[in-house]
């Protein structure tokens, strides 16, 4: 497979016809100021030149942080244009962009397919039109469907991002809108809960007690769902929760909200998490309380299966504290020590992650 490239540039806010009570597109792009066409080339230049041109060999280049479409069209070309013709001399392989579901139209779409644009990502954030009207999105559950149709049409690669925690969610918003997103049939989402930055009618609206943002561990739990109901569809998920930048890490600009650098780690965690509580639900309900359990697992897998900072296995034997416990990888010292005890249980197969409960074997 191609090793790829991103050559982000980002517009934010510009474009936009009002302002989200979540956005502000200044502290999440983190001091990014608004890209020009010679910043493209340039940077296009720098990136596909010299010697980073033989460590990668699948370049795109991405417009980000805006509405992109929403721009004047003598904008969008201009920035366009060097792209293009990098795209034309064979310096970059893609260009991608993300914008509003209410900026998509045919004339848009002639215009980039006519730049050579192949994948468009769109802010959908909810299905749930109370809770857009809430946000002040500005446009409706019907433009992401006629988005999304429009361009699939014409054959483009199509993302559509997602904000559990707007005003509003619940457990049965955030599935409905899940349901709604995969009628849509996406190539792949992005999740990213909501956070609250300063500047915005949301902070606002959370001083005055009118907003309540989710916790670390309801935006955990929500992204979970999403994640894996969209895998379940064959729908996959390229990024869950916001880019980590210097000032939010500091909490410069951050009001409140879920913000973790590692959110997308957390949630592989709480997956496996309700996996294993899972089997071991299922084994209760079959043979009653377990006496022994081991956990045995890829390395690549140690960190998804016992957690961030052994929080799963403190949590498993925490709520199964009478249960003798073993975990290990494939291959290292403690599986040797159990290699007899397998044999006599059957064949492991050392590329998934098993629970053996009392001899009976289970993946995860």
């Amino acid at each position: 497979m191609a090793k790829q490239g991103l050559i982000p540039f980002f517009i934010p806010h510009i474009g936009c016809p009002q302002q989200c009570v979540f956005c502000n597109q200044h502290r999440i792009a983190s001091g990014q100021v608004q890209a020009t066409a010679e910043d493209v080339a340039r940077t296009i230049e720098a990136c596909t030149e010299g010697g980073r041109r033989h460590t990668q060999s699948f370049w795109e280049v991405a417009f980000y942080g805006g509405s992109f479409t929403a721009l004047p069209a003598e904008s969008q070309e201009r920035l366009l244009t060097p792209a293009w013709q990098a795209l034309q001399r064979g310096a970059i392989q893609a260009i991608r962009c993300s914008t509003r579901p209410d900026a998509i139209d045919k004339t848009v779409i002639a215009r980039l397919c006519r730049f050579g644009v192949t994948t468009v990502e769109l802010g959908v954030q909810t299905m749930n039109q109370a809770m857009l009207d809430a946000s002040k999105r500005g446009h409706t559950t019907d433009d992401v469907i006629r988005a999304v149709a429009l361009l699939k049409e014409d054959g483009f690669t199509v993302g559509i991002q997602l904000l559990p925690g707007l005003p509003g969610e619940s457990w049965h918003t955030l599935v409905a809108t899940a349901v709604a997103v995969v009628a849509l049939a996406p190539d792949f989402i992005r999740i990213y809960p909501v956070v609250v930055v300063e500047d915005t009618e949301l902070a606002d609206m959370m001083r005055r007690g009118e907003y309540t943002p989710l916790t670390t561990e309801e935006a955990v739990a929500y992204s979970a769902f999403l994640h894996s109901y969209m895998k379940s569809k064959g729908i996959p998920t390229i990024r869950i929760g916001l880019q980590a930048t210097e000032d939010f890490d500091k909490g410069i600009g951050l009001v409140g909200g879920p913000y973790e650098p590692a959110m997308g780690e957390m949630v592989v965690n709480y997956e496996y998490l309700m996996r294993m509580k899972a089997v071991l639900q299922s084994h209760q309900v079959q043979w009653g309380q377990p006496n022994t359990v081991v956990v045995v697992y890829p390395r690549a897998f140690t960190s998804k299966v016992r957690g961030l900072h052994n929080s799963n296995r403190e949590q498993m034997e925490s709520l199964y504290d009478t249960v003798r416990w073993s975990w290990c990888e494939w291959g290292s010292r403690s599986w040797q020590r159990l290699i007899p005890i397998y044999r006599r249980w059957g064949t492991a197969e050392a590329t998934a992650v098993q629970m053996y409960i009392d001899g009976m074997a289970y993946v995860v």
